[in-house]
């Protein structure tokens, strides 16, 4: 069943005519900011989330409005619930309805290791940049992400978010990078087994050494050790 009385495109339409402020402290039911995910990421969320999906995303915004429209059930960890009040608000001025959306005002660093198991269609890692906030939003949903499911990093501009996006993008054997709009990179699961645990770190290509810098590095430990038997047999020679 739709959550919402017009189509999502024209929902998201509405969204940056009507251009709300969800973010900051602002006064009363007005936020002081609008960092809003860019259109086209939106418009992919829209053409790409099957309908009746389970979401999650770590922040708040414009894409908690479009996935209260998308999902069956949609999960929001951002610390602020004033935030949220706003976004419940807006929702329900616009007829969608948010009781199958579960706010969290928590930080997600403390959220999502309690977190149920329940599977997930699509995760947007798009709260805590500061280090190591996106690693663990990631970690603690990576698994839950369904193969054929997607999981999309938000803000690869920033450090944190460019190595997680670095990261994923050598994942070939468990993820495939789907497109990168902007400063958003979403990746597709593509392999049952577990993508976080149990997982050799010479087999995951990001952290291995490459083939020829390994082999370097044996040839010149050969050497290395090669010296030392050479000049303990000299010092042997002397002291004879």
């Amino acid at each position: 069943m739709s959550n919402v009385s017009v189509s999502a495109g024209e929902l998201m339409k509405k969204l940056f005519e009507e251009n709300p402020k969800f973010h900051g402290k602002g006064e009363g039911d007005v936020g002081s900011h609008n960092w809003a995910i860019q259109p086209p990421v939106l418009e992919w969320m829209i053409q790409n989330i099957r309908a009746g999906s389970c979401t999650l995303e770590t922040g708040c915004g414009y894409t908690s409005v479009i996935l209260a429209a998308i999902a069956k059930k949609h999960t929001v960890i951002s610390p602020s619930p004033v935030e949220h009040d706003r976004i419940r608000k807006w929702c329900q001025a616009h007829g969608i309805e948010t009781q199958h959306v579960n706010f969290i005002a928590n930080i997600s660093q403390d959220v999502l290791p309690g977190l149920s198991s329940e599977p997930l269609d699509f995760v947007l890692v798009d709260g805590d940049h500061a280090f190591p906030g996106p690693f663990i939003d990631w970690y603690y949903t990576a698994d839950k992400v369904q193969v054929g499911g997607f999981l999309a990093v938000d803000d690869t501009q920033i450090t944190t978010g460019k190595i997680l996006r670095d990261f994923l993008s050598q994942e070939s054997m468990r993820w495939n990078l789907v497109t990168e709009i902007g400063k958003t990179a979403i990746f597709k699961r593509t392999g049952q087994a577990s993508v976080i645990r149990g997982i050799d770190w010479m087999k995951q290509p990001f952290c291995a050494p490459p083939p020829e810098k390994l082999w370097v590095r044996i040839v010149n430990k050969i050497k290395r050790e090669t010296n030392k038997l050479v000049q303990g047999s000299n010092g042997s020679k002397k002291n004879s």
